[in-house]
C-alpha cells in the first residue's frame, strides 16, 4: 500500500507546487537617457505568457512556478532585445537597461520600393501574416474619465474577444466586417467612480464604455479608411526610410500627414512595417490639423446635453493612438492598442468650457485558435455598453486581479483613484 500511495503523494505535491505563483516586477529605461520606456513587451520564452509596461516602464508578470527555468523576453521596437533568466526576477525588483537597436542605413543606400509600394504589400500579406482563421484574445482594458483634469472614472477589466480574423475585403464590406468581429465576454470587472459628477455631465459622462470598441483601432484588422487603404493615397504625403532591426533585418519607417489642399478628415503618423515579410509592427496616428476646417463646418451638426442644458457642441478632438504589433513563431498578433483622447465641450451662450479626457489601454495577454472554444464562445457586442463592468460580472474578486498580468498601477494614478469623489 505504501508503495502505491507513494507516488500518488509525489504528484500530489508536484501538483501544488505547479500551482504556486511567482511574481516578477522590474522596470525597463533607456541606456543612453535612463527615461522609462512604456509599452515594452514582456514575455516568457517558451509559452508566450506576458505583459507589457506602464507608463513609467514599470512592469509585474505573475507566472506558475513550474516556469522558474524559463526566459523573460523584452521587446521594444527600435532597441535591442533582451533575455533575462526568471530566476534573476525571482530575486527582487530588476532594472532592466535597453540599447537603441535600429540604425539608419547609410545615406547612399537606394530605397528599393515606395512607400505606397510597401503599404501595398503589408496589406496583400495580412491574410498570410496574421491568419485568416477566427481567434480569441485574452486582454486586458483599463479606461480612465478625467473631468478638468481631475479623474473621475477608473475602471479596469480582463475580457475575452472574438475576432473573425485577419483577410481581405472589399469596402463595402466594411461594416459587416465591424459588425461580425470583435465580440466581447467580459471575466472580470472593476470600476471607481465619481457617479454623481458623471450623471451630472450627461451625455459626455454616462458612457459605461464599449469593451468591443477598444478593438475598432486595430487597423491591420480594419484597414479600410486608414493610412493602410490604397484608396486614401492620393490625399497623403509619404516619405519612408530604411533601418536595421536589432537582428539585422530591414524595417520600414513611413510618415504620413494629409496633404495641405485634401479636405477630408485625416490623420498624420508613422507606420513601421518588417521588411521580410511584409508585416505592421506599429502604427502611430493623431489627427491632421489640416482637417481643422473641415471639421468646423460639422462641429454644429452634433449637440450634447451636460450639466443639465442642450446645446454644448464639441470642439475638434485631439487624439493620440499606437498599435502594435508582435510575432509568436511565424504568426504575427495585436500586442497592445493605446488611445488618449481630450476633448473641449462649449456653451455658446455663455462661453462655458468642459474639458474631457478619455484613456484607454489594451494588453493582449493570450491568443487562441482552438476550434472548440471559439465554437463555445458566448460573447455579446453590447457587453459593457450601458452598464457599469462591475456591475455585469458582480462584486470584484481581488484574489483574482493579484494573480493576473495587468499594467501596475505607477503612484501618481494610484493617488488619483484614491481621490475619486472627494
Amino acid at each position: 500500500m505504501k508503495k502505491l500511495l507513494l507516488p500518488v503523494f509525489i504528484l500530489f505535491v508536484n501538483l501544488l507546487f505547479s500551482q504556486e505563483m511567482i511574481r516578477i516586477t522590474g522596470k525597463i529605461a533607456d541606456s543612453a537617457t535612463g527615461q522609462p520606456l512604456p509599452f515594452a513587451q514582456i514575455s516568457l520564452e517558451h509559452t508566450g505568457t506576458g505583459t507589457s509596461s506602464n507608463e513609467e516602464g514599470v512592469f509585474q508578470l505573475n507566472i506558475s512556478q513550474i516556469f522558474a527555468d524559463d526566459t523573460l523576453k523584452i521587446y521594444y521596437l527600435g532597441y535591442e532585445p533582451q533575455r533575462i533568466p526568471v530566476k534573476k526576477g525571482i530575486q527582487g525588483e530588476i532594472l532592466i537597461f535597453m540599447k537603441p537597436g535600429m540604425l539608419q542605413l547609410k545615406e547612399v543606400e537606394i530605397v528599393g520600393f515606395t512607400p505606397q509600394e510597401v503599404i501595398r504589400m503589408a496589406v496583400a500579406r495580412i491574410p498570410r501574416n496574421y491568419g485568416k482563421d477566427s481567434l480569441i484574445l485574452t486582454a486586458f482594458i483599463r479606461s480612465q474619465k478625467s473631468v478638468n483634469n481631475k479623474l473621475a472614472e477608473y475602471t479596469e477589466a480582463i475580457i475575452e474577444d472574438l475576432k473573425t480574423g485577419y483577410f481581405l475585403y472589399k469596402p463595402g464590406e466594411f461594416a459587416k466586417k465591424h459588425e461580425r468581429s470583435n465580440i466581447p465576454f467580459l471575466l472580470k470587472g472593476r470600476v471607481t467612480s465619481d457617479t454623481n459628477l458623471l450623471n451630472a455631465l450627461g451625455d459626455a459622462g454616462r458612457n459605461a464604455g464599449c469593451l468591443s470598441c477598444n478593438f475598432i483601432n486595430d487597423l491591420v484588422e480594419f484597414y479600410h479608411k486608414s493610412i493602410l487603404d490604397e484608396a486614401l493615397f492620393r490625399y497623403y504625403d509619404l516619405k519612408m526610410e530604411e533601418m536595421t532591426g536589432a537582428s539585422g533585418g530591414k524595417i520600414y519607417h513611413i510618415w504620413y500627414s494629409q496633404k495641405n489642399d485634401a479636405k477630408e478628415k485625416l490623420w498624420k503618423g508613422e507606420l513601421f512595417i518588417e521588411g521580410s515579410s511584409f508585416a505592421v509592427i506599429k502604427i502611430m496616428q493623431k489627427p491632421s490639423m489640416n482637417a481643422y476646417a473641415a471639421y468646423e463646418k460639422t462641429k454644429f451638426n452634433r449637440v450634447f446635453t451636460i450639466l443639465g442644458k442642450p446645446g454644448w457642441i464639441q470642439e475638434m478632438p485631439f487624439i493620440q493612438q499606437t498599435i502594435a504589433y508582435s510575432r509568436k513563431d511565424t504568426t504575427w498578433y495585436l500586442s497592445s492598442i493605446r488611445t488618449e483622447n481630450w476633448l473641449t465641450f462649449t456653451y455658446p451662450l455663455t462661453g462655458q468650457k468642459v474639458k474631457f479626457n478619455y484613456k484607454n489601454d489594451v494588453v493582449i495577454t493570450d491568443v487562441t485558435r482552438d476550434r472548440g472554444k471559439i465554437k463555445n464562445f458566448k460573447g455579446d457586442k453590447i457587453t459593457g455598453t450601458s452598464r457599469r463592468w462591475d456591475q455585469i460580472v458582480g462584486p470584484p474578486d481581488n484574489a483574482f486581479w493579484t494573480r493576473f498580468n495587468f499594467l501596475p498601477i505607477e503612484k501618481t494614478l494610484g493617488n488619483a483613484v484614491e481621490k475619486i469623489g472627494k
